[in-house]
């Protein structure tokens, strides 16, 4: 990865994208006893290389249009209109793949879910991140942007982002709940990109820059909060030797600090305040609300996308952490592992230290943090807009952030002291636990609990149109039954309806060609012997 952000050729670029994803693959099916692991990493690894031949042919076009493969060469070629939008279109398309645009996001959720915890977070805070640097890095080298680049982008963002939080609140799986919540975030920053390239060619400065800005730090606050999610999940599993949400609950008292941690990660990663998601995505929603001002039906459709789509996403979030701390962490324990659970190592603790200690630093940090941003995003635009420094009135961006934290941080601090008040001197005396009513259950137990699918079955059910639940069960019959079993499992909808059954066309389509794979060498040589053939009499009769 850090070979590719220093390359400043197309061919080298190429080729660290390629060793990046290679090393993924292997960093995927390190347990490779595991069939789902074999068959998450195969997937990952075929999507890749179709981003990667997308990848190609981009920067083919431009090494037509500039004779060089130098990026230095590439800024100054002349590209016509139609040649500029394939370009971005292969660029959106290539890497897309990576950071899960939908629906280019098969291969995410099974290769973050079967991996191990820290390959997950080193797969979503980093290398996904790559995608977003790609494709920032190719805009810099097109022209002024056209308005339907932006648009494609707020609406693909828009899009991914609602499946993305609808599919994760159906999933039983732990790591497969967060690996969607990789797709929900990638979703808000592509909004946020998109709405920058739609300011630049309406010339709105601010409404450029502050977008852009909030897209640059949401990267980064996701990278770190993601990294915090997956190391958390990875404890839990080590833990109670399960990712299933339905076999969690309690943990919360055998494993004290991963349960603070994970709550920390949670609230982050759902944009609730004070923490550093919430001020990119803040700043998005001031460059949104901003765009509202402008007279004009097509910003006030923009608007009206990113702000609904952001109340729309956050509020999902909010939804499916409350939902999956609840399980895994509070209530009663649904497992049988009462006297071997036992919290991480201290050793062990360190990451999740630093971790948490950046989200705090990047919270308050922020404001400082605008105008180096700024900087970047102006380095970003410049060629295309023409903007200034002045232009992007960076102190309009810092004032309401500013506002914001204090006022967040404020609230956070009141709820500590009114905690340890009560905790001080409201919570001592006699004190004794009674069972309740319980609505006659003289013992109840973690089977009246909420599960996984009754927590979140009402939304589940308003957007079954796009889940699609799979419901298994024994019918309910009699006065006193003896025996009942519901079982819900959704999974992604798109894989099931369109990718397997294209895959399944694809392969029946190429089954005679599998004669050729016969394992005979002499026979291999033959045929690069006939290819070389071909392109020599090519060469001499076509060229």
């Amino acid at each position: 990865m850090l070979l590719l952000l220093i390359s400043a050729n197309a061919a080298v670029f190429l080729v660290a994208w390629e060793i990046m994803s290679v090393a993924a693959f292997f960093l995927i099916t390190h347990r490779d006893e595991i069939a789902t692991a074999r068959s998450a990493g195969w997937r990952f690894l075929v999507a890749s290389h179709i981003g990667t031949a997308a990848l190609m042919m981009l920067f083919a076009l431009l090494a037509a249009s500039s004779d060089s493969l130098e990026f230095s060469r590439f800024a100054g070629a002349h590209l016509t209109e139609g040649l500029g939008s394939l370009v971005f279109f292969l660029a959106l398309f290539g890497f897309g793949v990576k950071v899960g645009l939908l629906p280019l996001h098969v291969w995410l959720p099974d290769s973050y879910t079967y991996a191990d915890a820290p390959v997950s977070a080193l797969l979503s805070g980093a290398m996904s991140k790559m995608g977003f640097y790609g494709l920032l890095r190719v805009l810099m080298l097109l022209p002024t942007p056209a308005v339907s680049w932006g648009w494609t982008l707020v609406i693909g963002g828009l899009l991914t982002g609602i499946f993305a939080m609808i599919t994760a609140l159906a999933q039983s799986d732990l790591k497969k709940v967060i690996s969607y919540s990789s797709m929900e975030n990638a979703g808000i920053i592509l909004m946020a990109i998109g709405c920058s390239l739609v300011a630049i060619s309406w010339k709105q400065p601010f409404i450029a820059g502050a977008a852009m800005v909030g897209a640059l730090l949401h990267i980064l606050n996701h990278s770190v909060c993601k990294g915090l999610l997956f190391l958390g999940s990875g404890a839990v599993y080590w833990g109670v030797g399960t990712r299933k949400l339905e076999m969690m609950g309690g943990l919360a008292k055998k494993m004290p600090f991963t349960a603070v941690c994970f709550a920390i990660a949670s609230a982050a990663i759902a944009g609730l305040p004070p923490f550093n998601n919430f001020v990119s995505e803040f700043i998005i929603f001031v460059a949104a609300l901003q765009t509202a001002t402008i007279t004009d039906p097509a910003a006030l459709l923009l608007a009206a996308l990113i702000l609904g789509g952001l109340a729309l996403i956050g509020g999902l979030a909010v939804a499916t952490f409350t939902r999956t701390f609840g399980l895994v962490f509070l209530g009663a324990p649904r497992h049988d592992k009462k006297h071997e659970i036992n919290e991480i190592t201290p050793l062990v603790r360190a990451p999740f230290i630093i971790l948490v200690a950046l989200i705090g630093i990047l919270t308050v940090a922020a404001p400082w943090l605008i105008k180096p941003l700024l900087g970047v995003s102006l380095l970003l635009m410049k060629d295309q807009s023409g903007f200034s420094a002045i232009d992007l009135q960076g102190e309009l961006i810092q004032q309401p952030v500013f506002m914001v934290i204090q006022f967040s941080l404020a609230i956070l601090v009141l709820v500590i002291v009114a905690w340890q008040i009560r905790s001080r001197f409201f919570s001592a005396g006699d004190r004794s636990d009674r069972l309740t009513w319980d609505c006659g259950y003289a013992a109840p137990d973690a089977r009246i609990q909420y599960t996984s699918s009754s927590f979140s079955q009402t939304i589940v059910d308003l957007f079954s149109a796009i889940v699609r639940p799979y419901k298994h069960g024994e019918k309910v019959s009699g006065l006193f039954p003896q025996h009942a079993s519901f079982k819900t499992d959704a999974p992604d909808s798109l894989l099931r309806y369109l990718f397997v059954p294209l895959f399944g066309l694809v392969d029946r389509g190429l089954r005679p060609f599998r004669a050729l794979q016969h394992g005979r060498l002499h026979l291999y040589i033959c045929y690069v012997a006939i290819t070389l053939l071909v392109l020599l009499i090519w060469k001499v009769v076509v060229i």
